[in-house]
């Protein structure tokens, strides 16, 4: 069984997650990094909200820079009704590679 996904750096584009409706009003969200391959590898993660009349997303939260094979978290409050994650491989080499899963946030009421 295969878990977690595989982001390359390539020329520096996002990958967005899908949209997905909020469970809450505020959230704690996970990402295990499993292994970070190139030339000084990062993984960046914006967490963006946006209410279904809204035009474009905006950002809520960020991760700091991720890079080490690890279990990062990020406590996000206030989110508006629709979520999704925006991810980004940093560093200065084009084939820098992210393995990594985003398990599903934990959602609170406030």
């Amino acid at each position: 069984m295969y878990i977690g996904q595989i982001a390359i750096r390539l020329g520096g584009i996002d990958y967005n997650s899908p949209t997905f409706p909020r469970g809450g009003l505020a959230g704690l969200f996970s990402i295990e990094i499993f292994d970070l391959t190139g030339s000084s590898p990062t993984l960046e993660c914006d967490i963006e909200h946006k209410n279904e009349e809204d035009v474009t997303f905006s950002v809520a939260a960020s991760f700091s820079s991720m890079s080490t094979a690890a279990v990062h978290t990020k406590d996000v409050t206030g989110l508006k009704e629709q979520v999704r994650l925006v991810y980004r491989v940093g560093g200065s080499a084009a084939m820098n590679t992210a393995y990594f899963h985003t398990a599903e946030p934990s959602w609170r009421p406030y």
